[in-house]
């Protein structure tokens, strides 16, 4: 099952929910454990102390009643003794309701059971008191004074235990909070990455197609149909890529249809011009035995130019489309590339002296044998010293190079005319296209020498370029294997 880019996006956001989810109730169930132990020291430590230090108080309170009662013996002393002690109790009852183990149970346990040994003694020595009967009192008070002094001692144990409850559970908070943001942090990271990878996987299934498709719909602006393209995920890019070579199929349906059109019009229109060309030839050669004025025989020669000019045209159309058709044979032979450049450079100096433009060559050490057809390679540079030419102005120069390289060699026509812009760089190789400069409005051309070069070029392995930029010149290049 395939899952659609909308179905893809809703799972990325709902594992990224997921982990944000996982991340929030680790950190929930964490602050509650903060909670408690917060709760815990503020609700029982706390209040340990407290008491501790309110018991001392009135056991301090029941000592001085007491000593004075057995001083003075004043029955409202006992009485301010006697709720003293009930306060006392309360207080204790109410501190072994918040003990939250048996350690501190124990302790209040001790103090009771002290309190109430000292609250008997005390009863008999009022009794005693009040019949006038002689007793131990030394004995009396220091049992009093055990009782009291052990009350004193389990308080200060009570408070002491309280307090090391509190540190021992600040640190308890201090290990929950490294804990929590450790694992948090964990937690974290890990959501970070899975929502990156996600983003990423996502990104990648949606750009990466999009990517092959736009670098198709640069090579069909190219002139290259090529292979359809093969995209099956997401569904949406596949739905748009069907369509895609659809529009491809017929597109090249009517490339093909115009190439076939212009083939059939050029192998029909070269008879008709062979047969006009041979009729202005034989009118040429009888002008003078007819008694032809100048204008006469000027338009002839007008004529006989423009007839030639459209028979290279024809001949250039029907090569073109042998070419695309992969119909062009070629005579693949081991020859060298020297003597072609010296006879380009013989044919087109009487052009170039016309106009005071030097050609020059450069050949840089000894040039390999190259595997080539030499009569198209010839053409190759008739196209590419013939547009330097047309194309430098008076006084210019062309230079043809040549250099061994790796696996191949180069050959470079450069000129120092105006140059290409790089917005026409990108197109000069197409069919039809010309560069019109400011300066050349009078060339004529075909539009098709270049797309010859390239085509000629690729069919025997190599490739070619252009560098220029305008006002500074071109330099076309190309390579061909060894």
């Amino acid at each position: 099952m395939r899952l659609t880019i909308f179905s893809r996006l809703v799972i990325g956001y709902l594992v990224i929910f997921v982990l944000a989810m996982t991340v929030s109730i680790y950190a929930i169930s964490h602050l509650r454990q903060f909670e408690k132990v917060t709760r815990s020291i503020i609700n029982v430590d706390n209040r340990l102390i407290e008491y501790k230090k309110n018991l001392s108080d009135i056991l301090l309170s029941m000592m001085l009643y007491e000593k004075k009662y057995i001083f003075i013996k004043d029955a409202g002393l006992y009485s301010q003794f006697d709720l003293a002690s009930n306060d006392f109790d309360r207080q204790l009852t109410e501190l072994t309701a918040i003990a939250e183990d048996d350690k501190a149970h124990a302790m209040i346990n001790r103090i009771r059971h002290h309190k109430q040994r000292y609250q008997s003694l005390f009863n008999d020595e009022v009794k005693h008191l009040g019949s006038g009967q002689r007793y131990a009192e030394e004995n009396y008070k220091k049992e009093k004074e055990y009782a009291v002094n052990e009350m004193m001692e389990s308080l200060k144990q009570l408070e002491a235990y309280s307090q090391g409850n509190t540190y021992s559970k600040v640190r308890e908070l201090s290990k929950v909070y490294t804990r929590a943001n450790k694992v948090a942090l964990i937690i974290g990271s890990v959501s970070l990455i899975f929502g990156i990878i996600i983003s990423i996987l996502i990104t990648v299934n949606i750009t990466r197609p999009l990517s092959i498709i736009k670098k198709k719909i640069a090579d069909i602006a190219r002139g290259d149909f090529g292979n359809d393209l093969k995209l099956s995920s997401p569904p949406e890019i596949e739905v748009l890529a069907q369509s895609f070579n659809l529009m491809c199929s017929k597109l090249k349906e009517i490339d093909k249809m115009k190439s076939d059109f212009i083939s059939l019009m050029s192998h029909e229109l070269r008879t008709p011009l062979t047969t006009i060309k041979e009729g202005t030839n034989l009118f040429t050669e009888s002008l003078e035995e007819l008694g032809a004025t100048e204008k006469q025989k000027r338009l002839m020669t007008i004529i006989n130019e423009e007839c030639n000019r459209l028979i290279k045209l024809v001949n250039s159309l029907l090569d073109l489309s042998k070419m695309e058709a992969g119909m062009m044979v070629y005579n693949f032979n081991k020859s060298e590339l020297l003597p072609l450049i010296n006879k380009i450079t013989g044919e087109m100096e009487p052009l170039a002296e016309t106009r005071n433009i030097r050609i020059e060559t450069d050949i840089s050490g000894e040039l390999p044998l190259i595997k080539m057809d030499t009569e198209r390679i010839l053409q190759v540079l008739r196209n590419l010293v013939g547009n330097a030419v047309k194309f430098t102005p008076n006084e210019g120069y062309v230079c043809i190079s040549a250099c061994s390289m790796d696996k191949g060699v180069k050959i470079s026509v450069s000129d120092s005319g105006r140059g290409i812009s790089e917005q026409k760089v990108i197109a000069i190789f197409d069919k039809y296209y010309q560069d019109t400069l400011a300066t050349s409005s009078k060339i004529k051309g075909t539009g098709l020498g270049l797309a010859i070069v390239k085509q000629v070029v690729n069919s025997h392995g190599g490739k070619v370029w252009v560098e220029s930029t305008s006002e500074q010149g071109s330099v076309f290049s190309f390579v061909l294997p060894v």
